[in-house]
């Protein structure tokens, strides 16, 4: 039973992973103006994970709301 358990938590583990792997490569796949609009979304609050990548893509393309 044990066995199974971490194995399942290993394939969620992964899962979760892969999940935010395509997360970043669609928010740093954004077009300036899309990325822009991500980023006032979420300028309120910009201590989210979410928010955080926004802002990480922005200064890495040196481009501001």
């Amino acid at each position: 039973m044990l066995k199974t358990r971490m194995k399942r938590l290993t394939d969620r583990s992964g899962r979760a992973v892969a999940r935010l792997a395509e997360i970043e490569t669609s928010i740093t796949g954004l077009a300036d103006d899309d990325l822009l609009d991500l980023a006032d979304i979420f300028k309120a609050d910009p201590h989210t994970p979410i928010g955080d990548m926004a802002f990480v893509e922005m200064a890495r393309r040196n481009i501001s709301l």
